[in-house]
């Protein structure tokens, strides 16, 4: 791991820990003056339902995984899920208002607003002990063929851990079609209430590792398998409640190359050509 990279997990986990410590004495103060609530009875508890969610994000740039994929243009993704019992399914889209693609296969810098990109997700998610849950699932990539001349189809696994004043996560995503690797990642959040309108503050900060197998999918200065830490990412989200069912999110990302050949492979893989990406936008979103 490079000196650089070793920087920034050293910064991230000392914020973190921060804001844990004043989270922890946020909760004692409240646990302090405010007498705990009687356990509900059982008559009382929800009863087990399917679950709707809606959301649009608006952005200033498409960037996946620290590779940008759109220029100068924002983009639309709209995203619609279904879950029950832990079951999800999900569909989301990427819309690009003036699509440059410098790499294109057919239409380079087409500049023309196109719909590029339609992901479908089926997960399943349990929580195996208090705190601690599971998920498995799969993704599958239906691409533009201006962007890519093939889909792409992932299958993945992760953990996740609520801690009782952060959460940390880990997941493992392998490539089963024409993109062969194994990409990894790590992250660690923050969700604070907010003392106005119900809102709520989410912070974000994740570490990246791609092991390709596909040398002209991740080209690399010697021409050999990229293979090491890719990228960081770094996010706040203030969340707005309109009323029960809908909230609108401000937010504000940080893509950044974590050294080593990761600098040249986002930058050459990118359509703005750069390895570090600032973007922003505002969600929309609806449960029921």
């Amino acid at each position: 791991m490079t000196r650089i990279t070793m920087r920034y997990l050293a910064i991230m986990l000392a914020f973190f820990w921060a804001l844990a410590g004043f989270g922890a004495t946020a909760t004692l103060a409240q646990t302090e003056t405010k007498p705990p609530e009687e356990p509900k009875k059982a008559e009382e508890a929800p009863a087990d339902k399917v679950e709707f969610a809606l959301s649009m994000d608006v952005l200033s740039q498409y960037v996946f995984r620290g590779i940008a994929f759109s220029r100068d243009s924002a983009v639309f993704q709209p995203s619609f899920t279904v879950s029950y019992k832990g079951l999800a399914v999900n569909i989301w889209g990427n819309f690009d208002t003036n699509e440059r693609n410098p790499f294109g296969v057919t239409s380079p810098n087409r500049n023309n607003p196109k719909w590029n990109e339609t992901d479908f997700t089926l997960s399943y998610s349990r929580e195996v002990l208090k705190n601690l849950t599971l998920t498995v699932g799969t993704i599958y990539y239906a691409l533009d063929s201006n962007n890519s001349p093939q889909d792409s189809w992932e299958i993945f696994a992760g953990v996740g851990y609520k801690f009782p004043w952060f959460d940390v996560g880990f997941t493992a995503y392998r490539e089963v079609s024409h993109f062969p690797g194994t990409y990894l990642e790590w992250y660690i959040s923050r969700s604070f209430d907010l003392p106005f309108g119900g809102c709520t503050l989410d912070l974000y900060s994740g570490w990246t590792a791609e092991f390709s197998n596909d040398k002209a999918f991740f080209p690399t200065r010697d021409g050999g398998y990229y293979r090491g830490f890719n990228a960081g990412q770094l996010r706040a989200a203030l969340n707005i409640p309109v009323n029960k069912t809908i909230k609108i999110s401000p937010k504000i990302i940080y893509w950044y190359a974590m050294g080593g050949d990761s600098t040249y492979v986002l930058k050459n893989l990118s359509w703005d050509g750069k390895h570090n990406h600032i973007l922003g936008g505002v969600s929309i979103a609806a449960s029921f």
